[in-house]
């Protein structure tokens, strides 16, 4: 009986080395399972903080995109006003050439007509001067007679 009972004690010595190395792998295991759990949580923060810094990144380059699209639309819109203008002066400069043309020649005419009539005037003056000193004679010619 003796030797059952040593046995049973140690036994159950073995039984509380095992319970207490039980007891210590739990605990040494809900540490790492909390280790875990923490460096999961972290994992998680920092995935969310990385995808947020992402996002603002992609949000920024979505804006400056836009920004440089408008800036584009604005050049181009101000280009093909300018092109628009220009042919706009191109057009009134050829008219207006033409118009000079028009008068140019109409001044060339106006002052032909204006050098023929000129030359009338002085004839008509002539020939008036020349009724008149006839008449004149022609008055004095009956005056004496």
């Amino acid at each position: 009986i003796h030797e059952l009972d040593k046995q049973r004690r140690r036994l159950e010595v073995e039984k509380e080395e095992l319970q207490a190395a039980l007891e210590e792998a739990e605990g040494a295991l809900e540490q790492e399972e909390n280790k875990v759990l923490r460096a999961q949580l972290e994992l998680g923060q920092l995935k969310q903080e990385i995808d947020r810094k992402i996002a603002e990144k992609e949000e920024e380059f979505d804006n400056t995109r836009k920004n440089h699209a408008r800036a584009m639309d604005s050049m181009q819109a101000s280009l093909e006003s300018e092109q628009r203008a220009k042919a706009e002066a191109l057009r009134i400069k050829k008219k207006l050439e033409g118009d000079i043309n028009d008068l140019e020649i109409g001044v060339d005419q106006a002052n032909k007509a204006n050098n023929e009539a000129q030359k009338l005037i002085k004839r008509y003056q002539g020939q008036f001067r020349d009724s008149e000193v006839a008449c004149t004679e022609e008055a004095k010619a009956r005056a004496e007679l």
